[in-house]
């Protein structure tokens, strides 16, 4: 038991003096973990009765120096005191923990190194995704702070974006657009959740190589490729490492904390849209996990209560101007949970996903479960070698649930994959893993490394150790049961190790096998002397683990260009194109440059962002130019990619292609070519010929109300002209549509199998006015009836319904759609088509 001595102050003199603070010291055992409980009574002849209870556990602290002032004394003696106090616990602090802390620095320094260096050779790409963040907070600045739905300093953008385009403002202002700068800014705040890891780990689980952490999170492979990018989803698992690491100290050293948390919490959630899950699960598992605490901070709690409660108005602002934001982000991703497949089978994949997001096979072993430009070839997201000590810390935490601390990790652990498997796993809806990863397998490797640097302290606690009751055993062999049913169920065999291997950690735990391991252990005689130097481990793991961070930096700098020829899956090029298509510009400023679309998701935005709105570039493609006639000439230069190219090369309607110039891919194959070229001469009659045939009416099969009905329609710009028109009858009026090609009006022509009574429609049309005609044949050889409809249709209203003046008997039904305001060629857009059968 920790013992505490009170030092007597100073005889009081002759002369009244203000008597110097009291200390208190204590005495305390190597790895002792101390509460001090501090009560000071009345003042009682100008002194102060205080009263220390000591409670002790195991821990891995020194004790601390405390002083105990008098409330007697006058505000600058007090302040006086106060500043002595916090000096000797500085340098008491610094004197214990310099070596530490010393490393913990140098691990944000080779983080921060490890990130910067390179940015625009590692990874190659520079993604649609990252240069939307800052070019649409230029284009919020230009239209003064505003959406285009006229919202005021909106939450969230398009591409779902939040909170990281907010993080562009003040760099943009000042710096302008930077594909290097937008990355820099991204990897500064991920430095966030390097530096949580550490505190967590010092202040949480009080390991002694707490500092470790940082770099084992530094060296994840899918944390290193992605805190290199501007994805959002690193800033959103770097600020909720940080809630997550504030709530630890709200727990572990001051409720104030909890005001802390909301605020990163806060960030997290508006910084990536899946967070719009993960952070209020995980606040609410919280919530309920350290309720007892919570009850004994209430107070804390409401006024954090009001913090958060400001925090979520921009969110609820959003939702009520958007209602369908999350319906239609699950229909963009392609989520099962919103296709026509029966609730039992959503459950089952769901539950299949989820398990998925937790295996150690998807973290550990190099797999091509992800996109090429999402891993790293020969590398799993994880380093397979810290698996081991991953489990060791795994089986840590799972005998330590008491603590909230390990209830709080392994919730985290558990809550990663709850998004991602609403669509697929993928490891950027599941990057927040690699946080709770580097815990425990620091948490691991600290136990390792306790047992090389002094054996015999970590055996005193085995030589203590209690038998384990019945209950304890039927437990254990329970575990160890379990343990080889579910490795035996598993697929992969690294996920049986990981199994077996934790079932193995705590069954032999529970049975007190280790403990009788290490008993016999101790009369080995070489234990009781075996020390190496705590200086000489931390040196040496430091000097591993930066050798490691620097090989995988030095590697993808080096190698990584060549790791994959699928170079237009990286969507590669943007910092190659752009400086080229400026310079050409300098050199022919009369030039109009028609820069393919093809090469990159979302390449106007890339466009904008590199070289801004200019009237002598064009976003387009070659095949655009041969379905239709545009304008070409001797100053009109087209950039494409190879495919285009070859199709170019292969056209019957262009001519005299010229190379001027070609821009490789790393491994030199041609990515882009620079090319001249002109229509055939005959051309007008070809693109003649091709209309006229275009005119004639589409044929195909739809479903109506279970019923196979016979179609006509207008041709359509599509792949497929009998899947396209089938999406008016899908029943989704939200995501799916159909377009014209260039009629105006759409066509669309239905004959039934019999007749049916119809007594009205309506029709999904979007923003537009609509002028619709329509022929009803009661028989094929019948007369038809004719019915005019008009009708303003609205983004917020794009329905429009009509009604017949009475129920009509129709087998035929000739309908046309005509939108006055929009010329031809022209694209007319129906989402869907609908019936009011009364048969």
């Amino acid at each position: 038991m920790s013992t505490a001595k009170r030092k007597p102050g100073p005889k009081p003199k002759s002369k009244p003096k203000a008597s110097p603070a009291n200390e208190i010291e204590f005495s305390i055992k190597p790895n002792t973990k101390t509460t001090v409980t501090i009560e000071a009574g009345k003042e009682k002849e100008g002194k102060v009765q205080v009263r220390i209870r000591v409670d002790g556990e195991k821990i891995q602290h020194a004790a601390r120096l405390v002083e105990v002032g008098d409330e007697s004394l006058g505000i600058g003696a007090r302040i006086k005191g106060v500043i002595e106090n916090s000096s000797k616990l500085f340098f008491y602090k610094y004197k214990n923990y310099d070596i530490a802390i010393s490393l913990f620095v140098g691990a944000i320094i080779l983080y921060l190194v490890t990130r910067l260096v390179g940015l625009d050779q590692y990874p190659i790409y520079f993604f649609t995704d990252e240069a939307f963040q800052t070019q649409a907070m230029d284009e919020l600045i230009t239209m003064k702070y505003r959406d285009v739905q006229g919202t005021l300093l909106p939450a969230y953008f398009g591409n779902g974006m939040g909170l990281t385009v907010y993080l562009q403002w003040i760099p943009l202002l000042l710096f302008g657009k930077s594909a290097v700068l937008t990355r820099v800014i991204s990897v500064t705040f991920t430095m966030i959740a390097a530096i949580a890891v550490g505190i967590i780990l010092r202040d949480g689980f009080k390991l002694k190589y707490w500092w470790s952490g940082t770099i084992l999170l530094s060296i994840t492979p899918a944390w290193f490729l992605h805190t290199r990018t501007a994805f959002e989803t690193a800033v959103f698992v770097a600020f909720y490492a940080g809630a997550l690491c504030s709530y630890l100290l709200y727990r572990y050293r001051s409720p104030r904390y909890l005001y802390l948390a909301i605020f990163f919490g806060a960030l997290a959630f508006y910084s990536y849209n899946p967070a719009q899950l993960t952070v209020p699960v995980t606040a609410l598992i919280l919530l309920v996990s350290d309720w007892r605490y919570h009850w004994e901070n209430r107070h804390t709690a409401v006024r954090a209560g009001f913090l958060l409660a400001v925090l979520v108005l921009p969110y609820l602002r959003f939702r009520i101007d958007n209602p369908n934001n999350s319906g239609e982000l699950l229909h963009l991703l392609g989520s099962y949970l919103v296709s026509d497949m029966p609730i039992s089978e959503k459950i089952r994949l769901y539950i299949s996903e989820y398990f998925f997001g937790l295996s150690a096979w998807y973290w550990y072993i190099p797999n091509n479960r992800d996109q090429i430009r999402h891993i790293m070839k020969d590398y799993g997201h994880i380093m397979l070698a810290t698996l081991p000590f991953a489990l060791l810390g795994l089986a840590y935490l799972l005998r330590h649930l008491r603590d909230s601390a390990s209830r709080a990790i392994l919730l985290v652990m558990l809550l990663s994959p709850i998004g991602g498997a609403m669509v697929q796993i993928g490891i950027t809806r599941s990057l927040m893993f690699v946080v709770p990863a580097a815990i425990l397998t620091a948490i691991g490797l600290d136990s390792v490394l306790r047992w090389i640097e002094q054996p015999s302290e970590a055996l005193k606690e085995a030589s203590n150790a209690s038998k384990p009751t019945s209950k304890r055993i039927l437990a254990s062999l329970y575990i160890l049961l379990g343990g080889v049913l579910l490795a035996a169920e598993c697929n992969q065999l690294i996920d049986s190790f990981a199994i077996m291997t934790l079932a193995v950690l705590l069954g032999f735990h529970g049975l007190g096998l280790f403990d009788r391991f290490k008993q016999w252990l101790g009369h080995a005689r070489f234990i009781s002397t075996w020390k190496v130097p705590h200086l000489i481990i931390s040196l040496a793991l430091f000097v591993v683990l930066a050798g490691a961070n620097i090989f995988i930096l030095v590697d993808a700098l080096k190698n990584g260009a060549f790791w994959t020829k699928e170079y237009t899956e990286l969507q590669y090029g943007a910092f190659q194109i752009y400086d080229i298509i400026e310079e050409y510009h300098q050199e022919h400023p009369e030039a109009r440059i028609i820069l393919t679309s093809s090469w990159a998701n979302g390449a106007d935005v890339l466009n904008r962002f590199f070289l801004g709105v200019q009237p002598w570039l064009d976003t387009g493609s070659i095949e655009g130019y041969m379905l239709q006639k545009f304008p070409v000439d001797e100053n009109t230069m087209f950039i494409m990619v190879p495919l285009e190219y070859s199709k170019a090369l292969k056209s019957d309607k262009l001519t005299d292609i010229r190379v001027e110039k070609t821009i490789p891919y790393p491994d030199g194959t041609p990515a882009f070519y620079l090319v001249h070229l002109r229509y055939v001469d005959n051309i007008d009659e070809i693109f003649a010929a091709e209309q006229a045939a275009r005119a004639i009416l589409q044929e195909g099969v739809v479903i109506i109300d279970g019923q196979e009905v016979a179609i006509r329609h207008s041709y359509l710009e599509a792949l497929s002209q009998s899947d396209s028109i089938r999406l008016l009858f899908d029943d989704d009026p939200l995501f799916t549509y159909a377009k014209t090609f260039e009629s105006n009006p759409f066509i669309i022509e239905l004959t039934f199998p019999s007749p049916r009574l119809i007594s009205g429609f309506s029709i999904t049309v979007g923003s537009t006015n609509a002028q619709i005609k329509l022929n009803c044949y009661p028989t094929l050889d019948a007369e038809p009836v004719t019915y005019t409809f008009e009708g303003k249709a609205s983004e917020d209203e794009p329905v429009l319904s009509f009604e017949f003046p009475e129920p009509t008997q129709v087998q035929t039904i000739h309908l046309e759609m005509l939108d006055p305001n929009s010329p031809l060629p022209a694209q007319i857009h129906i989402w869907e088509l609908k019936f009011a059968f009364n048969d």
